[in-house]
């Protein structure tokens, strides 16, 4: 296997020779060149190892990737995104658009937004040609050995190309990693996806690191260390007065609601992390309580921040000192039970969903 995968990178790297040396820069389109030399490495990448090809993963992960890359400094790229079946985070850029993420990438990342946030971050090395640059910095060997370093997450080939340090692209030099990840920030400011995924991908890098320093985080190791990331994805969402709310890209305290029927009347219903809070026979009071609730979550609450006292019309659960909802003597005929009693018992839930929220964050991440 060692001796076909060598025999498979000695005609690599021949063709990667020709396209880089063999025509005058005036010769031929620059941008086609560095797509030809990218499809050269996909090409060797899927014959080392197993493209995923389940239609809901290619979609979403495709998707994602296609709106992101239209944001981009280079949205005329061939863009391609594909999964590998590797069961370690990871992420890899070739030149010319050719995007590869593991199938445990998809795991570690919490939600669409964090995905894009990776997915950005490797879209901008390939739009700002930093795999070139890579090259040009070293030689076409040592860069292919470090694609094979960042696939296989083995630190030997890694040293042995002198490329030591892993990062969301290991072996990338700190100012093109610090490029890359800012840029992500712009890109997705012009998606749907919170520019704060960025971070919090990396601040659960950071804390996998502390508590579990023994792990090979592949990926995500120093140059620059994950802290200084932090510090700088954090100072540059504030600069461009992005507000740093990490529960949407994280997906914690998820709010949820329905209207079902019930003895020929709609009820609607309140979910956090699909536990059932709040139950009324007005949908409408229902879905004002969850954004009202939305904003609350939005600043990280702690448990006790949820109230309860008497005002017009009935008691009223407060979150942060804003009304969440008034419980109204028609709400306790509907719950059969006191207004007040009705009360404690909406407190009371939406206290523990915030308290078991938060233990799984500390414990999950």
């Amino acid at each position: 296997m060692k001796l076909l995968r060598f025999h498979h990178a000695f005609w690599l790297l021949l063709i990667v020779a020709l396209l880089l040396g063999s025509l005058p820069a005036a010769a031929a389109d620059a941008d086609e060149r560095e797509v030809q030399l990218g499809r050269v490495y996909a090409r060797q990448l899927e014959a080392e190892y197993k493209v995923i090809t389940d239609p809901a993963i290619v979609e979403r992960v495709s998707r994602i990737g296609t709106e992101v890359a239209a944001a981009s400094d280079r949205p005329g790229l061939p863009y391609t995104f594909k999964v590998i079946d590797l069961d370690f985070a990871n992420a890899v850029s070739l030149p010319g658009g050719f995007i590869y993420v593991t199938k445990a990438m998809l795991s570690f990342v919490r939600s669409d937004h964090e995905l894009a946030a990776v997915l950005a971050h490797e879209i901008a090395h390939a739009a700002h040609r930093h795999q070139l640059e890579m090259i040009r910095r070293s030689n076409q060997a040592a860069f292919w050995t470090l694609i094979i370093a960042l696939v296989t997450r083995d630190a030997n080939l890694a040293q042995g190309a002198q490329l030591v340090g892993t990062s969301m692209l290991s072996g990338y030099t700190r100012e093109l990693e610090r490029d890359a990840d800012l840029a992500s920030i712009a890109y997705l400011l012009n998606t749907r996806y919170t520019p704060v995924a960025i971070l919090t991908v990396m601040e659960r890098v950071l804390r996998d690191e502390r508590w579990q320093p023994k792990v090979d985080l592949g990926i995500f190791r120093a140059h620059p260390m994950v802290e200084e990331r932090v510090a700088y994805l954090e100072d540059d969402l504030r600069r461009r007065g992005i507000p740093i709310i990490r529960r949407i890209a994280a997906n914690y305290l998820r709010l949820t609601t329905r209207t079902i029927a019930e003895q020929g009347r709609p009820i609607g219903e309140l979910f956090v992390n699909d536990t059932l809070v709040l139950r009324l026979p007005d949908p409408d009071r229902v879905q004002t309580a969850a954004a009202r609730l939305d904003r609350f979550f939005n600043t990280d609450p702690q448990p006790f921040e949820v109230t309860s006292r008497a005002v017009e019309g009935g008691p009223g659960i407060f979150g942060g000192g804003a009304l969440v909802i008034t419980v109204t003597p028609g709400d306790a005929a509907f719950l059969g039970t006191t207004a007040a009693d009705a009360a404690v018992s909406i407190q009371a839930k939406l206290r523990w969903v915030i308290e078991q929220d938060i233990r799984t964050r500390k414990l999950n991440g």
